[in-house]
């Protein structure tokens, strides 16, 4: 299976009623959450520590603090710091608009021009898919991830929600 990212749009009173929950309820809340239709999901699967590190030239395992585009991928805030916990981490609303705007001023030039694979192989960035054959494949597919994650964070701001990120 592997470890699958999720972006959700929740209210202020959902994002509330997340604040002092344990892991484990934390989990079955999300879970809950994300099938009730009015909350908007953003579905990264797999590639989540692939478009953090095209984007920041570092793996989500190592989130860098302040860095709006890093922010994007893993959220500004992890829930519960437990090691051993799966990995639930929100952005306030406050956030968004940096977090948009930085997404927006992202250089796709210079991201195609900067575009190794064997980067990504030494860095051991999640999913172990990173073969040159499929380089042009490869950037298309971080490509379309990173539209899509600019257009959920860009609605969410639009409508003030909070975003929880999961991976598990």
């Amino acid at each position: 299976m592997g470890l699958i990212g999720q972006y959700m749009m929740i209210n202020n009173q959902t994002f509330k009623s997340l604040v002092d929950l344990e892991n484990d309820d934390l989990i079955e809340m999300i879970e809950d959450l994300s099938e009730d239709e009015k909350n908007e999901i953003y579905d990264i699967d797999k590639l989540w520590d692939g478009l953090h590190f095209f984007l920041t030239g570092i793996s989500a395992c190592q989130p860098i603090e302040g860095n709006k585009l890093s922010e994007a991928i893993v959220g500004v805030k992890v829930f519960n710091n437990d090691e051993d916990a799966d990995f639930i981490a929100y952005t306030m609303s406050e956030y968004l608009h940096e977090i948009v705007t930085a997404l927006s001023n992202v250089d796709i030039e210079k991201l195609r021009l900067n575009f190794g694979l064997s980067k990504f192989r030494k860095a051991k960035i999640y999913p172990d898919i990173w073969r040159d054959k499929d380089k042009e494949s490869l950037f298309d597919e971080l490509m379309q991830e990173y539209k899509k994650i600019l257009n959920f964070y860009t609605k969410a701001l639009e409508r003030k929600a909070h975003v929880i990120v999961s991976i598990y």
